[in-house]
């Protein structure tokens, strides 16, 4: 109760009848499987080219996750969150450069395996203040490193670079080093940053003609570890020079624009210097297991928030509705462990493949072995075209069917069952599926995929892999997800709220506000919003006992629509018409 102290007029808001439930989001997909490089906890992409940018494209001859969200933004989808699967043991490549033995740029992969082997990093000095940072990524490594920046007509071309200049060590900055580069680049992030001296100094060349890059250096000076540029031959620009890093290796170049001139090698001389670092990252591995096991998709060995990588990590993840993991078959235990990550949290739902070359119909029985009412199953595989080869290629379908999901969803409804829609961005189909093997798969649960004359490639089948007459069909599954969802998060409110006839009215009416606008949207059954639903929270749902434990019970029944999987026009002829009188 608020106080009154002294005499006035008080003013006070109070809140009375229902609060508004809004409908939570059905078409996030979360996807489990290897990439070409990339995080390797889930990581929301938004658009093909955005997966691109961080995950890299097409790779390997079996490894459809590229496919499978191509093929989800293709059909409609919107977002989803990539969850790269690794060995559990899989190491990620770093670097350390060093001066007089203490390291001043500790450098990482932003994931483990070894694509980060791939990565080659160029410290100079900054073109303002601080120093520069060049990042190259090779999706096939060159016979040999090199300068990207200085020979770019006889070497092959990164397949990513990212520079960052101006980098500084101050906090306080906004050219912070750890904002620039850390919240921004898809290939690095660097871990700490020492002391780094970019001071123009002289260098003396004598017998061994090198500069050592250290301020007012000798032909003796090991600074920076040994850390040197040697003249070969010629002068001026024509200059012949190696470049040999701190580790031994070494890289000839030839003096360009980007070098400052320096005289006739074989005199007494006194030069102005650019410090140049270009190394290569090293130690990362993609681990000692020859296959990807059960173990490497759960990941429950990462069990730390925000850490938390595959299954475990998508299961973090509140906005996801759709889970799939391209031919999950394949790997012992997978699929049944997608289904078990979707029944346990009871918010999304599972998408699996038939395996590849299922030919013989009778063998397919997936109902047999994994009876649910949370994911559906889709025969037969699909081709698409191989951008690399050009070739056709025979991938998984999920990725397609969930951005099919996605897509009625979006234009109808969650209550739209997502089948009889056009497949795009596919070729053809694995096998041609007629009425007569549908009319033996259809009843166990296995969602064919058909090609119609005229009509292309569609989806023709719309059940769960629940042998439960109540559960069979995918959008009254998926419906009751959303319904469920959505009430929770929009009923967070009445927590500790005094638990009274008050507060059985609002939260009575805020459910009924809500269904009533899901029936009117066509999701549920009935002429009249009675017919549809009834929500009823009163002394005749809760007993005293439950009151007087903290309990607040709400009964609620809905009229899901059933898609019309069966139509059927009866014809006769009719003699009505056929007799004349005069």
């Amino acid at each position: 109760m608020p106080e009154y102290l002294a005499p006035g007029v008080y003013v006070e808001e109070i809140e009375i009848g229902a609060k508004p439930i809004e409908g939570v989001s059905t078409s996030t997909a979360g996807f489990l499987g290897q990439t070409e490089r990339g995080p390797t906890t889930p990581t929301l992409v938004t658009s093909w080219l955005e997966y691109q940018r961080l995950f890299g494209s097409y790779f390997g001859s079996n490894q459809y996750l590229p496919y499978a969200v191509e093929g989800f933004f293709k059909n409609g989808g919107q977002r989803c969150y990539i969850a790269r699967v690794v060995k559990s043991d899989a190491t990620t490549s770093s670097l350390k450069l060093t001066s007089n033995g203490e390291t001043v740029l500790d450098i990482e992969a932003i994931g483990e395996g070894s694509w980060g082997n791939r990565i080659a990093v160029k410290v100079s000095k900054g073109t303002f203040s601080g120093f520069k940072l060049s990042v190259f990524y090779w999706k096939k490594m060159p016979s040999e490193l090199y300068d990207p920046e200085v020979d770019l007509t006889t070497k092959p071309r990164p397949d990513v670079i990212e520079v960052f200049d101006n980098l500084l060590t101050d906090e306080s900055s906004p050219d912070y080093y750890e904002k620039k580069v850390n919240k921004i680049s898809n290939l690095i992030k660097i871990n700490s940053v020492g002391e780094l001296k970019f001071d123009e100094g002289t260098a003396q060349g004598g017998d061994t003609d090198r500069i050592t890059l250290a301020n007012s250096a000798s032909s003796e000076d090991d600074a920076y570890n040994g850390m040197y540029i040697e003249i070969i031959e010629g002068t001026g620009k024509g200059q012949v020079r190696k470049i040999i890093d701190y580790k031994g290796n070494s890289k000839e170049a030839t003096v360009d624009s980007d070098w400052d001139t320096i005289p006739d090698a074989t005199s007494k001389f006194k030069s102005k210097y650019k410090l140049y670092w270009f190394e290569q990252l090293t130690d990362g591995s993609e681990g000692t297991n020859s296959k990807l096991v059960l173990t490497d998709y759960t990941r429950t060995d990462t069990n730390e928030p925000g850490k938390r990588k595959g299954l475990s990590g998508l299961a973090e993840i509140d906005e996801i509705s759709i889970v799939y993991s391209p031919n999950a078959l394949a790997v012992e235990g997978l699929a049944e462990a997608v289904i078990s990550h979707c029944e346990t949290l009871r918010d999304r739902f599972a998408i699996i493949d038939a395996k590849q070359g299922s030919s013989k119909i009778s063998k397919l029985k997936p109902r047999d072995k994994y009876d649910t009412k949370y994911a559906a199953f889709y025969y037969p595989w699909i081709k698409v075209i191989n951008p690399e080869t050009g070739l056709l290629q025979l991938v998984p379908p999920g990725g397609h069917i969930a951005g099919i999901y996605a897509r009625t969803d979006t234009e109808k409804g969650v209550h739209k069952a997502p089948a009889n829609e056009t497949i795009r961005g596919i070729a053809g189909l694995e096998f041609s599926i007629n009425k007569r093997e549908q009319d033996i798969l259809n009843p166990r649960g296995v969602n064919c995929i058909r090609a119609f004359p005229g009509r292309g490639i569609r989806v023709w089948g719309a059940r769960t892999l629940s042998s439960d007459p109540l559960w069979k069909y995918i959008n009254v599954r998926r419906l009751f997800l959303f319904l469920e969802e959505s009430i929770e998060k929009g009923t967070q409110w009445v927590v500790f709220e005094p638990n009274d006839e008050r507060l059985w009215a609002r939260v009575r009416q805020s459910i009924t506000n809500f269904l009533t606008k899901v029936w009117k949207d066509g999701a549920l059954m009935g002429s009249t919003p009675e017919e549809a639903f009834f929500v009823k929270c009163d002394r005749t749902t809760m007993t005293q006992d439950d009151i007087d434990n903290g309990r607040l019970i709400c009964i609620i029944g809905v009229a899901p629509v059933k898609p019309a999987e069966f139509v059927i026009f009866r014809i006769a002829q009719w003699a009505g018409g056929s007799e004349i009188s005069e």
